[in-house]
């Protein structure tokens, strides 16, 4: 969802998908796991 939100097409827009967690969910989740669910979903 995050991926699609920030029109993210490759993994240099990584940063901006993570900037987009970081805003919404601070505190909530684990951003080590997160950054490589997104790093799979963006190499795809």
């Amino acid at each position: 969802a995050a991926v699609a939100e920030t029109g993210a097409a490759g993994i240099k827009d990584m940063g901006k998908v993570i900037s987009a967690l970081k805003a919404k969910y601070t505190g909530q989740m684990d951003f080590a796991k997160a950054s490589g669910l997104v790093k799979a979903a963006l190499s795809s």
